[in-house]
């Protein structure tokens, strides 16, 4: 049975599931009465069911992936850590729905786990993955999707769900995707495109500069602030929690609005950029298939080398558009305001439910 590792939960902690079985691992660790409490709501005075006890920080549980999520505490004498979850749902057709708690702020607080999250297209989701995004009681859907992706791939209903937003931001990201009616009629009408001159010869090779191109261009696109700004407007009202934005791989479009949404409330640069790149790590099986699939279409290296790069997740291209928004504002908060005509209360009002106390790993 293969191990699932999960990417990231906090740091200074592991989490990998194989079937039912997880094995939670606080790293660095002197030998101590470590106890692993669970809940099923991410609220510490819920997290108090005795889970597995350890001397040397490593505990094993039987934790059913479809009675997830569950949240997490490991407590001794001297410490506790903060709340913590398996970093990504254990969807069955879904890959890349995750959860986007824990990431830590510059001023010392944490984003609090179970109100916010980022994913791929729900078209395939099963029974045992509806009653899962059910169980958390999911309030909201923003999908950024156009209206094609939507139409040959629609959401699978969560009765749940009040509020679902179509907020398409129109960026080139989506334009393979615009005529195409599966997976192999995008391949080919995006090789077809490179054959027939559509891209220019500068950008044919692996360095990424049409994707950094796009990313810049996402800060200021009116078509991404109409999109983005209906998004963070929906995320300042938290009768929309929980919420869960995404695209059809939960990439770029669903990054670069997970990016504002972190930079809103503060959230550390490397984390802003470690919440985008497991992408890259969650799709690395996907991205080798496509990579295969466009290997059957065209032997030129240097289109294969521009093709890997729009699917993958470097953390340039989301630096890209941090950058770009230093450039033309003072501050974030300008930016937000200014741009998205978000007030200082929202933003005030955000970070005050987004965000609670903790450390970076435990008290001692």
């Amino acid at each position: 049975m293969k191990v699932y590792e999960q990417p990231y939960t906090i740091p200074g902690i592991s989490v990998q599931r194989e079937g039912d079985e997880l094995t939670v691992a606080l790293e660095a660790v002197k030998p101590s009465d470590y106890q692993l409490y669970m809940g099923s709501s991410p609220q510490a005075e819920a997290i108090t069911q005795p889970a597995a006890k350890s001397r040397d920080g490593v505990f094993h549980l039987t934790l059913p992936a479809e009675n997830g999520p569950c949240y997490f505490m490991i407590k001794a004498q001297d410490f506790q850590t903060n709340i913590f979850s398996e970093r990504v749902l254990q969807l069955k057709e879904a890959i890349n729905v995750r959860d986007m708690g824990g990431y830590e702020t510059e001023a010392g607080k944490f984003v609090k786990w179970g109100l916010l999250y980022r994913g791929d297209q729900l078209s395939k989701l099963v029974p045992e993955d509806i009653s899962m995004l059910e169980r958390i009681g999911l309030t909201t859907l923003v999908d950024y999707r156009s209206d094609h992706e939507r139409t040959i791939n629609p959401n699978k209903e969560i009765r749940t769900v009040k509020n679902l937003l179509h907020c398409d931001p129109q960026s080139s990201f989506s334009e393979s995707a615009a005529n195409a009616i599966d997976l192999h009629s995008e391949n080919v009408k995006l090789v077809n495109s490179l054959e027939n001159g559509e891209v220019e010869e500068k950008y044919l090779n692996g360095k990424g500069e049409k994707v950094i191109l796009s990313y810049r261009d996402l800060v200021t696109a009116e078509t991404a602030k109409k999109a983005y700004g209906q998004f963070l407007h929906a995320c300042a009202d938290k009768k929309n929690l929980p919420l869960l934005h995404h695209c059809r791989g939960g990439k770029d479009r669903t990054g670069f609005a997970s990016m504002l949404l972190l930079l809103l409330l503060g959230v550390k640069r490397e984390d802003i950029i470690e919440d985008y790149i497991l992408t890259g790590i969650i799709r690395k099986e996907r991205n080798q298939l496509k990579y295969e699939q466009y290997r059957e279409l065209t032997s030129n290296q240097n289109h294969l080398d521009y093709l890997m790069a729009l699917i993958e997740t470097r953390r340039e291209y989301i630096e890209a558009s941090m950058d770009r928004i230093y450039e033309l504002y003072d501050s974030v908060e300008d930016y937000m305001i200014q741009h998205f005509e978000l007030t200082k209360e929202q933003i005030e009002t955000m970070k005050s439910f987004y965000l609670e106390e903790g450390s970076a790993v435990w008290d001692r």
